[in-house]
């Protein structure tokens, strides 16, 4: 293949014990079966001297504490430089907690279960590796306008609030319309061998993770996609989604896999067209530390929950999240910014939920003709919020163990990450 292009690709479950407690609400769940299993997979390409992996967790979210831990492995095991190992989680809401969230106690976490990620982390790596093989690289991009919608909505009186939480006290105010955008764009890397058979297919779309809530363990509708490019492929190949920048985007389509379903008719349909890269496939990676101070602590938030529209129960949770995060020895998150290319592709991560605002700036102010943002990556440190977020509250404005950084913080990352995808396309 031309440009010496190889790569492997591999996955291994995670699924927890039935009975772990579940994640994404409010108030944990007991997991009562499984109905797809949670996976990490990894894909390895080299390239012109160069190795890079990209790893996907089928978690809800991962701490940069296991995160790091697990890059170590990995990079012990297979002699790939740690900051050539990328990572993101897929924010499933129908996975088990890695932390408590919403004052919920340290043990809804399964820390038996949890210990072993890093090395699960690893082996899918190094499997990788092993099966190296010469290989094509194409990339494609499709649209999806039906599935999502921006869930927050301005009204008249300045404030936003969630679509889940209309009809409790908003309707004094007359509604302006959406918040903000949605993308629409389907990103996608496929990656052939020999036979022109797919090893790996990479895609990017920016939508919550959590169309599946059900009380069974489910990789939501990523899996529905995985299945479908493998009733189509064969069992070899391995999908990996991209979280795409989707804290303020949820589906309008019930149920995760009619979501999955409408998501593989696109993938599919461009992967019918791939046409493989012609000459070398560029590879780099660029790691780095970032201080991300959270919001202020000290403001009293009474008024922004009542603003939210969450109901008491909820309301409390908030209460207690506050003070849980008041009595936080730092009130920074040391935190990891992630960027790497593969050929004209770059990819930006951040460590949380963000907003799509957020990602379509960096689409645009990316030097490379083609740039998937990337979520959830090398560390979990909550909502990524835009400053109108902010000044209009709303549920991902309020401070909590799931809501953390600044806005200056988070305008510093997006901004510091723009500049990674420069250092990337200058030949760095």
């Amino acid at each position: 293949m031309e440009g010496g292009l190889r790569v492997g690709a591999a996955e291994v479950e995670i699924t927890p014990p039935v009975g772990t407690a579940m994640c994404g609400g409010i108030k944990p769940r007991l997991s009562e079966g499984v109905e797809d299993p949670l996976t990490i997979k990894a894909v390895v390409v080299e390239s012109g001297g160069r190795r890079l992996a990209y790893v996907l967790a089928d978690l809800c979210a991962l701490t940069r504490r296991e995160g790091d831990a697990a890059v170590a492995l990995a990079s012990q095991r297979t002699g790939l430089a740690p900051e050539n190992i990328l990572w993101a989680a897929s924010h499933t809401h129908t996975g088990p907690y890695v932390i408590p969230f919403f004052g919920a106690e340290e043990s809804v976490v399964n820390s038996a279960w949890l210990a072993t990620v890093p090395a699960r982390f690893a082996d899918a790596v190094e499997a990788a590796c092993g099966r190296l093989r010469p290989a094509a690289m194409s990339r494609m991009r499709g649209y999806c306008n039906n599935v999502c919608h921006n869930r927050r909505l301005r009204y008249k009186d300045g404030r936003e609030v969630n679509t889940w939480l209309l009809n409790r006290g908003e309707e004094a105010a007359q509604c302006l319309g959406a918040a903000g955008p949605v993308d629409p764009e389907v990103g996608i890397v496929c990656f052939d061998d020999a036979a022109g058979r797919p090893i790996a297919v990479l895609w990017q779309f920016a939508l919550h993770t959590n169309t599946n809530f059900g009380k069974r363990f489910s990789a939501d509708y990523p899996a529905v996609v995985a299945a479908r490019l493998r009733e189509r492929f064969g069992p070899e190949v391995i999908s990996l989604y991209m979280p795409g920048t989707c804290g303020d985007i949820n589906a309008i389509v019930r149920g995760h896999r009619a979501v999955g379903d409408i998501l593989s008719e696109v993938v599919l349909g461009c992967l019918e067209r791939r046409t493989p890269v012609v000459g070398p496939v560029a590879l780099g990676a660029r790691k780095e530390e970032f201080t991300a101070p959270w919001r202020d602590v000290t403001t009293d938030q009474q008024a922004r929950i009542a603003a939210s529209q969450w109901p008491p129960a909820a309301g409390e949770a908030f209460r207690q999240e506050l003070e849980i995060m008041r009595a936080a020895p730092a009130r920074v998150d040391r935190t990891v910014l992630q960027a790497w290319r593969i050929g004209d592709t770059g990819f930006a991560s951040l460590p949380g939920e963000v907003f799509v605002e957020y990602g379509l700036q960096i689409k645009e102010r990316s030097p490379f003709p083609w740039t998937w943002p990337v979520e959830l990556g090398g560390d979990y440190i909550g909502y990524m919020v835009t400053r109108q977020a902010w000044e209009a509250g709303g549920y991902e404005s309020l401070i909590a163990r799931s809501a953390r950084p600044s806005v200056e913080a988070v305008e510093g990352m997006v901004a510091r990450a723009i500049a990674l995808l420069g250092e990337l396309a200058r030949g760095g």
